[in-house]
């Protein structure tokens, strides 16, 4: 895996994962919980080894890649939402990167947030799901969301009203800007999607065949 193109393509699957439960929650209130603590783990991974250490390995972002493939191969008018879910995090990331004192903020945050729990691992984030959605998404609102244009979410207002589902979307757009500065790290950026779409595909794949 030492091209650069599988790095930008694991990150931008990590992005496309998180970008998915949004409109799961937006729509119906919930979304698949497996996925939403795969995001949520990623986020207090912050020292990874490796580019797939940030998930705990490929397998982990097998949804992500997938979706990514369609995103990049496919007719985008069906994605419309998708899309701008994804393209406005890297959009709000590519300003947060740039901000050291909003950076410091939010892994201070992050490690307060680590300190009332013994370990960060599946039990505990399964076990304190609810109580994690609020802590990451009061990060998302404090720090992150006054960088930029707010994203709007579309979906049902009787969903959308509902607190803990407000925070749920707000965590996994945390997800997805943490997947973000990852992908600018291994050298991703927002021209690649338009000139490089191909060989970022051919990467997606690649990976896809390595899980299956």
């Amino acid at each position: 895996m030492n091209n650069k193109y599988h790095h930008i393509a694991i990150a931008l699957a990590g992005v496309t994962q998180s970008a998915t439960l949004i409109p799961q929650l937006a729509n119906t209130g919930v979304c698949n919980r497996t996925l939403y603590q795969i995001s949520l783990k990623s986020i207090f991974n912050t020292s990874p080894k490796t580019t797939d250490d940030v998930y705990d390995g490929i397998n982990n972002i097998k949804t992500g890649l997938e979706t990514l493939i369609t995103l990049l191969s496919s007719s985008q008018k069906q994605q419309v939402e998708l899309l701008r879910y994804l393209f406005g995090t890297l959009s709000i990331t590519g300003k947060l990167i740039k901000n050291n004192q909003a950076l410091d903020k939010i892994d201070q945050r992050l490690q307060r947030i680590s300190g009332l729990y013994s370990a960060m691992n599946d039990e505990i984030i399964g076990d304190h799901v609810d109580d994690l959605s609020y802590s990451l998404a009061g990060i998302y609102s404090d720090i992150i969301s006054p960088l930029s244009t707010k994203i709007k979410v579309v979906g049902k207002a009787e969903y959308l009203q509902n607190t803990l589902v407000q925070a749920k979307v707000r965590a996994s757009l945390l997800g997805c800007v943490r997947s973000a500065i990852l992908w600018y790290q291994v050298g991703g950026n927002r021209l690649q999607i338009l000139f490089s779409r191909k060989r970022i595909n051919n990467a997606a794949q690649e990976l896809l065949k390595e899980i299956n």
